[in-house]
């Protein structure tokens, strides 16, 4: 059976990084190249891609457009995992994507499913996904679980500050009992994987995850696996409303980048209210 080419843009990110290790561990052939900035070919993190049989291809968004579309013509399916802060640079590779022949485009998504006027970032994810219709570049968009990582509640002992992941609030939402998907980061790729190999999810959303569990039960998962009682702390969702808005007003008015050090709380409230 002949390979899929497969390029990834954006594959030394936390995203980037379980799609590549989900496609190379997959047992369908793939073959897999990185888009990475010129300036950064021969950084650490790519040349550990290529030691794993990754090609590494640098690119450069401010010079001639044909050579972007050159770089892509031999490439199936191209699979952005570009930051959320920088989801315009995607355009121009939806452009040179079409222009190319490339066969699937898959947006940088990796976040849960969300109605339009909810969330800014998925708003303008679905800005984008608009851009890949109007082109008529066949694509994929794949909807995620909420980490693991994101929920995992302390214990008085501190067995599990390890795994706490830092900046974000780990409070019961209401009562406890509402019911979301999860997926572990690495799980990811090789959810990936499946679903670019198989031709009846083009032009699809596809929603990837593992569980459904409610905040309750992680937290009783905790308490059986450590023998303590996690710590547990309740937000209302008045309460979360409100952090969202004085989160997002924070946000709009200050002069540092969303992940500037000064604005890294509100950004992880913001984001993960």
């Amino acid at each position: 059976m002949t390979a899929i080419t497969v390029g990834v843009i954006g594959a030394t990110g936390n995203a980037g990084q379980t799609v590549v290790n989900g496609l190379l561990s997959s047992p369908i052939a793939f073959t897999i190249t990185s888009f990475t900035r010129e300036s950064s070919v021969n950084r650490q993190e790519n040349q550990r891609l290529k030691a794993k049989g990754v090609c590494i291809v640098g690119y450069d968004l401010s010079g001639p457009h044909q050579k972007l579309v050159d770089q892509l013509k031999n490439i199936d399916i191209l699979i952005s995992c570009i930051n959320w802060e920088h989801l315009d640079l995607q355009l121009p590779w939806i452009k040179a994507a079409k222009e190319a022949g490339v066969k699937r485009f898959v947006p940088s998504e990796w976040v849960g499913p969300c109605p339009k006027g909810v969330h800014w970032i998925k708003d303008h994810k679905l800005e984008i996904l608009g851009a890949i219709q109007r082109a008529r570049l066949p694509y994929t968009v794949i909807d995620v679980g909420c980490w693991y990582s994101v929920f995992v509640p302390k214990v008085p002992s501190g067995k599990s500050d390890k795994a706490h992941m830092p900046y974000i609030d780990h409070r019961i939402v209401e009562d406890g009992n509402q019911k979301f998907a999860l997926i572990d980061i690495a799980d990811v790729g090789k959810y990936v994987a499946q679903i670019v190999a198989d031709p009846r999810t083009i032009n699809k959303h596809v929603f990837a995850y593992t569980e459904v569990l409610s905040m309750n039960e992680i937290w009783n998962t905790m308490a059986i696996g450590t023998g303590e009682e996690p710590e547990k702390d309740y937000v209302s969702l008045a309460d979360i409303h409100e952090i969202i808005e004085t989160c997002r007003k924070r946000l709009e008015s200050s002069l540092h980048t969303m992940q500037h050090p000064d604005n890294i709380m509100d950004c992880a409230n913001y984001n993960m209210g």
